[in-house]
């Protein structure tokens, strides 16, 4: 999986070579998001809705129900996506007036070419986010995490080749291209637990239920999505170039994200589900427990890192042909202030998914409402004060808030889910995270004149994450036992 995470950052580093900081690239950037933002985070709550009904069908029922049930929702899907392009191409002006208002003539038209070659990528990855579920489901996990590679490797090829002849549309034609392949990919995997008939019917039981369970989810997270419309609205007023800097910024804090969070996402969303199908909420209990202290033990030095060295990454993965020293002081400390954010995403994604999981979809649509209340003022009142930087520090204390919320109302909500396991790991990861940051600085420091910046990070790192899992064995904190035991077991048995 870290070569699927390495093409996304190298898909990033090959654009920024060739666009830079520019408005080619704040086009690119609006017409790629307006497909997630209008549809795509359907995909999402698909995944989120279909996991859990999937699961109690074929735990409860039987296999003929639980195809017929995916025969339906598939079919119905594919049919509203398809609309829904139709309708975005013949709007696409007014669509990228909404979505960037500040941007001029020249990179309004730009956004409207790129919007209408982008557009088909919304069936792709909704039927793509559908077969991943069933895949889950049948605990087929690693699999399904290489299909990322086609997308990447898609718009990485056309851009490299045919940047000279069709600028940066050729991104977006890879983008269209490496969804069809990723979906088909898929598609291919699932053969043997799933072939495809089209069967529609709105009446079935299980489809009236999938959509109810649908709406707040949808709402939960397209209420998530209003906090990048904000942010890339607000940036189309600021200097040209600001939404490529906050896109390279997220993006590459997404891809670190991704790496160490994606990978234990979809392994336990299926698992949550399988316990609240069975009623198992001891087990539930002890699984939410593990995940956010796992969460915590991974990305806690992971962001101590990035904040420390948020330069010297920048530099390496994006300083080369059109962007220059300007471009990298511009993203960086927007890279450091998404970042500050990283864990609490994480968070949020977790959280979120206990709920879905127990079949409860509302309380995270109520808590987003609020976070999206709260993003608004934040994005409208803090670039003011700092700029551009504003936008990238309310993403992040929005995602504070909404997970800090959401922790609380879990544990109000259901009596057997207690986190007293998580808060004993969350003291002895928070002082071993205190030593990794003090030998990041020493190691930094003394080491600035004598390697290239390369080498320098990896040994810092190297050095780092040494002293922090010494302090983790010498603290005792439970999670790191816990994982080295299973760790230890896994080997022994392969």
């Amino acid at each position: 999986m870290g070569i699927g995470y390495l093409l996304s950052f190298v898909k990033e580093a090959v654009i920024a070579n060739f666009f830079g900081v520019s408005a080619d690239v704040d086009a690119y950037t609006i017409a790629i998001q307006i497909p997630v933002t209008l549809f795509a985070f359907v995909s999402v709550a698909i995944k989120s809705v279909v996991i859990p009904m999937y699961t109690d069908l074929r735990l409860n029922q039987d296999e003929a129900t639980s195809k017929l049930f995916l025969d339906h929702f598939v079919s119905l899907i594919a049919l509203i996506a398809l609309s829904f392009i139709g309708l975005c191409e013949i709007f696409a002006s007014p669509l990228i007036y909404f979505f960037a208002p500040g941007f001029t003539d020249e990179a309004h038209s730009l956004s409207v070419f790129l919007l209408r070659i982008t557009l088909p990528t919304m069936l792709f990855t909704v039927i793509a986010q559908i077969y991943v579920a069933i895949l889950n489901v049948h605990k087929r996990f690693i699999a399904p995490a290489f299909s990322v590679y086609f997308l990447n490797i898609c718009i990485i090829a056309l851009t490299i080749f045919l940047h000279a002849t069709l600028g940066v549309a050729a991104a977006c034609i890879g983008q269209v291209m490496g969804s069809l392949a990723f979906a088909l990919f898929l598609i291919m995997l699932a053969r043997r637990k799933y072939h495809f008939s089209f069967h529609l019917s709105l009446r079935d039981t299980y489809i009236r239920k999938t959509l109810k369970m649908s709406l707040p989810v949808l709402w939960n997270i397209s209420v998530a999505e209003v906090n990048t419309i904000i942010n890339r609205a607000v940036a189309s007023t600021m200097f040209v170039g600001s939404i490529a800097a906050l896109g390279y910024a997220s993006k590459l804090n997404n891809v670190f994200l991704s790496l160490f969070v994606a990978a234990i996402s979809s392994i336990i969303f299926p698992m949550f589900a399988e316990s609240s199908a069975k009623g198992d909420l001891v087990t539930l209990n002890k699984r939410v427990n593990f995940t956010l202290s796992v969460y915590t033990m991974v990305v806690l030095p992971i962001m101590c890192f990035l904040i420390i060295f948020r330069t010297e990454i920048i530099e390496i993965a994006f300083a080369r042909g059109k962007f220059d020293v300007t471009a990298v002081g511009a993203v960086q400390s927007l890279f450091a202030l998404y970042t500050i954010g990283l864990i609490f995403t994480a968070f949020r994604d977790a959280l979120s998914k206990v709920f879905m999981s127990m079949q409860d979809t509302m309380t995270p649509a109520k808590n987003a409402t609020i976070g999206v209340l709260l993003n608004i003022a934040l994005n409208l009142t803090l670039p003011f004060f700092l700029g551009v930087q504003g936008l990238a520090l309310s993403t992040s204390l929005t995602a504070i808030f909404i997970s800090t919320t959401l922790l609380i109302r879990l544990v109000r909500k259901f009596e057997e889910i207690r986190l007293h396991v998580f808060y004993r790991n969350l003291l002895g990861i928070i002082g071993s995270a205190v030593l990794f940051c003090v030998v990041l600085w020493i190691s930094s420091t003394l080491l600035s004149s004598y390697l290239p910046v390369i080498f320098r990070l990896l040994l810092s790192a190297i050095i780092g994450s040494l002293c922090y899992a010494l302090a983790m064995h010498l603290l005792r904190v439970p999670v790191w036992s816990q994982s080295v035991k299973m760790i230890a077991q896994r080997r022994n048995n392969s």
